[in-house]
């Protein structure tokens, strides 16, 4: 089992005091599989997310990654996996003057690659997303369906065994959430990356399975999905294997 969060419960501080954000959440991706949660604003995803990435710890439960705790693994640990293994997708994201390709080539860099190389990897990553055509342009330019497709690009330009997403296709058209979840169904099934997504309602969730409903910290629920299709690109060049 590639991610396995067994029991999870977790307080976060608030203005009358400590609330509940999970309680006794367990959940399970393995390699090739997306697994979507979705839930109202102030459901515990993001917690939820961010303790799978290790950003966070749980007051109960334990989090497994490829078998091992992560709570037993050091910061540097933690934080190596996420630059190298766990890629996340978080629903804020920045709208600056930085040139996209530049952008996409940072998780390269943040971990000491070549220049070069890593603009190189962050071409072929934008293409394997179809939006190579935003390469040259700045982050503040793009439409909110294309900065969504160069956020994913950004992810997988590592090549990760896990993707985390917060609401990647949220605000986005019907057509735009296809696209989206297309994108990461050909990520799971052919490259073997394992996927949890949160999303506010099952219908940006097509093609997942399970469907999970979290709603006041619990797993209330299995969703069925409107439709079971993996929504498939055509073929294209996979990310190029690490340097070294």
């Amino acid at each position: 089992m590639l991610l396995s969060l067994q029991g999870i419960s977790k307080r976060l501080p608030g203005s009358r005091g400590p609330r509940p954000a999970l309680d006794d959440v367990s959940l399970e991706v393995q390699r090739g599989q997306i697994v979507g949660v979705f839930g109202p604003s102030g459901a515990g995803k993001t917690t939820l997310l961010q303790i799978a990435a290790g950003l966070q710890t749980p007051d109960r439960g334990e989090v497994l990654y490829d078998g091992e705790p992560l709570h037993e693994m050091s910061s540097a640990q933690r934080t190596r996996l996420r630059r190298r293994e766990i890629a996340c997708i978080w629903s804020q994201q920045e709208r600056s003057r930085l040139g996209v390709l530049e952008h996409v080539a940072v998780p390269l860099l943040v971990d000491g690659r070549g220049h070069r190389g890593a603009q190189r990897r962050a071409r072929e990553a934008l293409l394997a997303c179809e939006v190579e055509h935003c390469a040259a342009a700045e982050l503040r330019e793009l439409s909110d369906g294309e900065r969504q497709l160069v956020e994913i690009a950004r992810a997988i330009v590592v090549e990760p065994r896990l993707l985390l997403a917060d609401g990647p296709a949220s605000s986005l058209s019907l057509v735009e959430q296809e696209t989206i979840m297309a994108l990461l169904g050909t990520l799971a099934h052919e490259a073997k990356v394992g996927v949890l997504i949160a999303a506010g309602d099952a219908e940006a969730l097509i093609g997942a399975e399970p469907i999970l409903y979290l709603n006041e910290g619990r797993i209330a629920g299995c969703a069925p999905a409107r439709d079971a299709t993996i929504y498939r690109f055509p073929d294209r060049p996979r990310v190029a294997a690490a340097d070294g």
